[in-house]
């Protein structure tokens, strides 16, 4: 039976310091709870630390959201707020900023780190104060303004707001920065223009010395968001031996949004294919950009070929074959050597030499 597999692939860089900031963020629904690693869901306790929630602020302009999203034009001004509420059991301090967000190459949505510079929507957005000290149970709404340069390119310019405490911990040489935020997904009216690209594919095949002769396809590509919105892409691997047969595709199989100028990397598996000496095969990717009502994206392709050698099966093959050589190679030099065996010649009796 054929399975296929598809995962985003991590490939981060750290950099050592002398002090080293370990910083974890979660960009949260209004439901979301308190502290989570980086990318994920999962609550924090009252025991792991400090403890809060964010959402978007019931305002005039929206209610019960679970992300700030606004189509704008260049110039325009809009305000809105951020609410914080501290679940925890003891007052806590956070400083609050905004920031540009982008895809990790995981397929997750980041926001760029305290310290590092935002060049685009994270700059567009001024809140009302940059720190606060929230009791047990007490929320805040926090104001904030957008404010869309009057050469803003036509788009998607996603960022997000941002909560954090960093916390020490006695002798130790780790900060950690605790960060919870939300999205801004802001788009600026005009020319959308999505597109997407693939590139560094790479592809193998596991299973050589499958004593069945079986295995996996395996390719790596990477998928860059090079348009201005939004994009997502269904992903679909087919592969054949020679001449086409023993064909097989995983079918589409969905990848995670892609922010404008970011990119992923992509993993896709394909299980139960035969080793047939040489596979031919290619990825096909069909693009989509996120809330522009279906706008067509080039689809984009690879084709490959790889080397598929059952292994073991083959060298079964080659021994019994060795072995069948052996033995007629045998069978005929032994006709050989019975056919070319001299006859005994007949003996003549002696005569009688009595006169």
């Amino acid at each position: 039976m054929t399975r296929s597999a598809l995962r985003i692939t991590p490939r981060a860089a750290f950099a050592a310091a002398a002090l080293l900031t370990m910083s974890s963020l979660a960009l949260a629904t209004p439901a979301a709870a308190t502290t989570t690693p980086a990318s994920t869901t999962t609550p924090a306790s009252a025991t792991t630390g400090p403890s809060w929630a964010v959402a978007p602020a019931d305002t005039e302009l929206a209610s019960d959201r679970s992300h700030f999203d606004y189509s704008l034009v260049p110039g325009a001004v809009i305000d809105d707020s951020f609410e914080i509420t501290n679940t925890g059991a003891t007052a806590l301090t956070l400083d609050v900023y905004a920031a540009d967000a982008f895809t990790t190459r995981e397929g997750g949505i980041d926001l760029l780190p305290a310290g590092t510079p935002s060049t685009d929507a994270g700059t567009w957005i001024t809140l009302g104060l940059d720190s606060l000290t929230l009791q047990p149970g007490e929320s805040v709404a926090v104001p904030f303004r957008i404010e869309v340069p009057d050469h803003a390119t036509p788009g998607d310019h996603p960022a997000g707001i941002i909560s954090s405490v960093r916390t020490d911990t006695a002798g130790a040489t780790v900060q950690v920065d605790r960060r919870l935020g939300s999205r801004v997904y802001l788009r600026v009216d005009g020319e959308f223009a999505p597109a997407v690209e693939i590139s560094d594919v790479s592809v193998d095949y596991s299973g050589m010395w499958n004593p069945v002769g079986m295995g996996s396809v395996t390719i790596d590509y990477t998928l860059t968001n090079t348009g201005n919105t939004r994009a997502t892409a269904t992903s679909a691997l087919e592969v054949a031996g020679p001449f086409g047969i023993a064909a097989s595709t995983t079918g589409e199989e969905q990848l995670a949004e892609v922010l404008p100028g970011s990119t992923i990397d992509v993993e896709q598996r394909l299980d139960g294919v035969a080793a047939l000496l040489w596979l031919s095969g290619q990825v096909d990717i069909t693009p989509e950009g996120v809330g522009i009502g279906g706008a067509p994206i080039a689809a984009e392709s690879r084709s490959f070929g790889v080397l598929a050698v059952p292994v073991i099966p083959l060298a079964v093959v080659v021994v019994l074959a060795l072995g069948t050589i052996l033995v007629i190679t045998g069978l005929r030099r032994r006709r050989a050597t019975a056919t070319a065996a001299p006859t005994p010649d007949a003996t003549i009796p002696p005569t009688d030499p009595t006169p």
